[in-house]
């Protein structure tokens, strides 16, 4: 995760941001990555309630 530089939070009821932004500091709180909370009418799954996308910064093998 240290290697994480920008997230994308998508939700079904946006209304559940906090909830989710708490998880998200959970995880990525020392980290401090770029974060988007986006609100989405519904995924391929209509179970899923939420998809999170993470952007890495890794540096190459010498």
């Amino acid at each position: 995760m240290e290697n994480a530089i920008r997230t994308r939070v998508m939700l079904v009821d946006i209304e559940q941001w906090r909830d989710a932004a708490k998880a998200h500091g959970e995880v990525f709180g020392l980290v401090r990555p770029a974060c988007t909370f986006v609100g989405v009418r519904r995924f391929i799954d209509p179970e899923w309630l939420v998809e999170i996308e993470v952007d890495c910064f890794a540096d190459s093998p010498e």
